[in-house]
């Protein structure tokens, strides 16, 4: 109890006989106050700023990635004529289809096994549940897993 008895005695003190520093803890406040709301200000104008960028790049983005489809259809069509390379740009699978094409449209598989038989190679390339047949590299059918 004497401890905050003293404490309350030395903050009192304080208030009293410092009067001068009371007017200059209010300017110093005053001064900080002004400091930081213009700090808050700029803060706000650069956020906009940022997010107009923001906004910008993922423009850019969207159209990179159009670009990017545009050019891999572009490439398919001249590698495997109009027909195949939309068929494998929107990654159609058929019958007859090559082991490339297989790959270009849906990429490398997780899995491959070979199996040479004396009429050819039967391969199976596995993407998740779907297994694909191929006899010489070409696809003779495909089986999903349930």
């Amino acid at each position: 109890m004497q401890r905050i008895f003293i404490l309350f005695f030395l903050i009192v003190n304080s208030i009293i006989f410092s009067q001068s520093e009371i007017k200059i803890s209010q300017e110093r406040y005053i001064f900080l106050l002004d400091s930081l709301t213009n700090e808050k200000s700029n803060l706000q104008i650069e956020k906009i700023v940022l997010l107009k960028e923001i906004d910008s790049l993922k423009q850019s983005i969207i159209k990179l990635t159009e670009n990017i489809e545009s050019a891999r259809i572009k490439q398919l069509i001249k590698k495997y004529g109009k027909e195949n390379g939309t068929r494998i740009a929107k990654g159609q699978v058929w019958k007859g289809m090559k082991e490339k094409m297989l790959e270009d449209s849906w990429g490398k598989p997780d899995n491959i096994t070979k199996n040479k038989k004396q009429w050819g190679l039967f391969t199976q390339w596995y993407y998740g549940d779907i297994t694909y047949f191929f006899k010489n590299g070409e696809m003779i059918g495909w089986e999903q897993k349930k």
